[in-house]
């Protein structure tokens, strides 16, 4: 998939996954992320989970492609971030919130490795054929020990994204470097309308704990 999707899919205003609203899994399970720690959200938007983590005591570290979704997350919040640049992104700042603004197969930060990760948009937004080299790269950033909750979708659409993943496929993407636990496994198709009009037999969402040996 080429960064002028995303590119396009926010110029256009189609971010029909952007919620408004921290997510329910996280609100749910966030505990289990542990003690207020160094905490990695990848394709982050301008998501509220950023802002559910930091209230929570984490420092949070987003990954970003496209600069106008991270400049729409401060503005939104009438926040002022500082700015640097790296070899790989260009970093927005605000207290303890930091969001990169660059590919997240070439993220590198002095934060990681991460005591955790939160990762509701990320798997399911990847193709197939990127899934891999995403969860390697995942897997890299974290220290032993370290948790991520992850949160997927399962559909019959057969096209996306938000792509459908599998516990099957969850698991083989990180059962070699995870201990992988299901947290919930909910019908969402009346909160999917547009799947179902689209010929969408059924919506799930699951969610995950994942924990590094």
């Amino acid at each position: 998939m080429e960064p002028s999707f995303w590119h396009e899919r926010w110029s256009q205003g189609q971010i029909g996954f952007h919620e408004g609203a921290p997510n329910r899994y996280l609100l749910r399970y966030l505990d289990r992320l542990g003690p207020p720690g160094h905490v990695f959200v990848p394709l982050c938007g301008k998501t509220y989970d950023l802002d559910a983590l930091a209230q929570h005591g984490h420092d949070v570290t987003g990954c970003e492609l496209v600069q106008r979704a991270v400049e729409d997350y401060f503005r939104e919040r009438n926040l002022t971030p500082t700015q640097r640049t790296t070899a790989s992104a260009a970093v927005y700042e605000h207290g303890s919130l930091r969001i990169h603004c660059g590919d997240v197969f070439a993220f590198e930060s002095d934060k990681a490795p991460f005591d955790a990760a939160f990762d509701r948009a990320a798997l399911i937004a990847l193709p197939d054929e990127m899934r891999q080299r995403y969860a390697r790269k995942l897997t890299s950033l974290l220290r032993p020990n370290a948790t991520v909750l992850l949160v997927t979708m399962e559909h019959d659409l057969g096209s996306g994204p938000p792509h459908s993943v599998t516990e099957e496929m969850v698991r083989a993407l990180y059962a070699e470097a995870f201990e992988i636990e299901p947290l919930a496994d909910e019908d969402v198709s009346a909160d999917n309308a547009r799947f179902i009009e689209r010929g969408a037999t059924f919506v799930r969402e699951r969610a995950y704990q994942l924990t590094k040996r």
